[in-house]
C-alpha cells in the first residue's frame, strides 16, 4: 500500500532530524534533503548550494546529474535563482522560467530545453546567516500552494539549523575543515560515478544512483562508498568484475 503524503512527510522529517543529530555527516544530510524533497514534493528535481569559506556558492548535492549542471550553470555565469535566494535572504517562488528568460537568460534557456519550466529556491537561512540555498525544479508552470511552500521551507529550515548547530559547537578552524571536506567528499563522488560510468558503460545518472542506494542499504556515508569505488576496495570495487552491474536492483537485499 502506498504512503499518503502526511506520511511521506512525517517519515522524511523524522530522517532529517536523525540525519542532523546521529553521527552527523554533511553529504549524507544534504542528499537526504534533495531526495526528501522531490518524494514529498512530487517536484521534478532539487538541489543544494552551499556557502564555502570564501562566501562563494558550490554545489553540495543534486538529485539527478542533469539537475547538478543546471546548478554548476548557474555558478558558471552568475545567472539563476539559487544565486538569488541566497544573495537576498529572500525565497524565489514559483517563477514560470518562460516569462523570466530576460531575467536569468542562460539557466531559464537551459532548464526549458531540460523539460524543466518552473523554479523555487528557498534560502537556507537561521536569523542573519544564510549558509546556501535549496533549488525546487518543476516541469509543469501550477505554483504550489501555502502548504507545499511551507513543507519546502520547514525541510531547508531543518537542514539549515542542523548544520549550523553542529558547526557552532566546533573552532572555526574545525568548522572549516568539515566544509572542505564534504566539498572534498563531492570530488571524490564524481570520481567514482566516473569510474562506474567507464567501467559498466552506464550513464553518470545511474552510476551516481547506484552509489546513493548502496550507500543506504550499507548504512555508510556516501562518500566512503565512493572511495571505495574509487580506490578498487572491498565489494564495491570489484562488482565489475563478479558480475555485469544492473542499474535497477532493489535497494534492500533479499535473505
Amino acid at each position: 500500500m502506498s504512503r499518503t503524503h502526511d506520511e511521506l512527510l512525517f517519515a522524511a522529517l523524522i530522517e532529517l532530524a536523525d540525519a542532523t543529530i546521529t553521527d552527523f555527516d554533511l553529504m549524507s544530510l544534504a542528499d537526504r534533503l534533495v531526495c526528501a524533497c522531490v518524494e514529498v514534493l512530487g517536484i521534478r528535481a532539487a538541489g543544494i548550494m552551499l556557502a564555502d569559506q570564501g562566501g562563494s556558492l558550490r554545489v553540495l548535492a543534486s538529485t539527478d546529474e542533469e539537475t547538478r549542471m543546471l546548478e554548476l550553470l548557474e555558478l558558471q555565469n552568475n545567472d539563476g535563482p539559487c544565486l538569488e535566494a541566497f544573495h537576498t535572504g529572500r525565497a524565489v517562488e514559483g517563477v514560470d522560467l518562460s516569462q523570466h528568460v530576460s531575467r536569468w537568460p542562460s539557466f531559464a534557456s537551459a532548464a526549458m530545453s531540460a523539460g524543466i519550466n518552473t523554479a523555487y529556491a528557498v534560502p537556507m537561512r537561521l536569523r542573519d546567516q544564510t549558509i546556501g540555498a535549496l533549488n525546487l525544479f518543476l516541469e509543469g508552470t501550477e505554483p504550489f500552494g501555502p502548504r507545499e511552500l511551507g513543507v519546502a521551507r520547514v525541510m531547508a529550515d531543518m537542514a539549515t539549523i542542523g548544520i549550523i548547530n553542529n558547526w557552532s559547537i566546533r573552532q572555526q578552524e574545525v568548522l572549516a575543515q568539515q566544509l572542505q571536506s564534504a566539498l572534498t567528499s563531492r570530488v571524490i563522488i564524481e570520481q567514482a560515478k566516473g569510474v562506474l560510468a567507464e567501467r559498466e558503460g552506464l550513464s553518470m545518472g545511474k552510476a551516481f544512483e547506484y552509489l546513493r542506494r548502496t550507500a543506504r542499504s550499507s548504512r555508510r556515508p556516501l562518500a566512503d562508498v565512493a572511495r571505495d569505488m574509487v580506490n578498487g576496495d572491498g565489494a564495491v570495487g570489484s562488482l565489475g568484475r563478479s558480475r555485469r552491474f544492473d542499474p535497477v536492483v532493489d535497494e534492500e537485499p533479499t535473505a
